[in-house]
């Protein structure tokens, strides 16, 4: 069960040690005659023409003027949306410049690596081709560094034996030509 308190529902206990009071007719609220209750109804219906008829002119024009400064708001804030979107178009068009002009340069940039890698390439290319041709003459240095190690023991070998003849081999042909140069 819900206990429901509101001070209009309130009633009152009788004190026990309270005295009793006469009250008048005139006090007393009675509640009034269905005569009254016309009477009462049509002087608050005329009240309440009244009271219209001579606020709907103030409440037209007030309405009127709430309206016309609800649209300047609305003019206004169209006008600054406008204005608002003119200047975002207008640094659109910018950033799509900027970015333009960024994409070019990044296409330089590219084909720029591009050429730079081919080069690198070949570069690199060349030198393998060095490194090999380098590797050989190394191999073919250390075989002659071999060959004149022999060639100088067996020099030293003949040297302690004194006894060697150097013979000179030449064709008949080279002698003539040697010959005919010379004269």
């Amino acid at each position: 069960m819900e206990v429901i308190e509101d001070r209009h529902l309130h009633l009152e206990v009788p004190d026990p040690h309270r005295s009793l009071t006469e009250i008048s007719e005139d006090e007393i609220n009675l509640p009034a005659s269905d005569d009254e209750d016309e009477a009462i109804a049509e002087n608050k219906a005329k009240a309440a023409d009244e009271k219209e008829e001579a606020g709907v002119g103030d409440k037209g024009e007030m309405n009127g003027v709430m309206v016309l400064a609800l649209l300047d708001k609305i003019i206004g804030a169209v006008d600054q949306i406008q204005q608002t979107q003119a200047g975002l178009e207008v640094r659109q068009r910018e950033m799509e410049r900027s970015v333009t002009g960024i994409q070019g340069e990044l296409t330089k940039l590219s084909k720029s690596h591009t050429t730079t890698a081919n080069t690198v390439n070949k570069m690199l290319e060349k030198v393998r081709k060095v490194s090999v041709n380098v590797k050989t003459v190394r191999g073919n240095l250390e075989k002659q560094a071999g060959q004149i190690k022999r060639l100088e023991s067996n020099e030293n070998e003949l040297l302690k034996r004194r006894n060697f003849k150097v013979m000179i081999y030449q064709d008949a042909d080279d002698m003539r030509r040697h010959h005919s140069n010379q004269h």
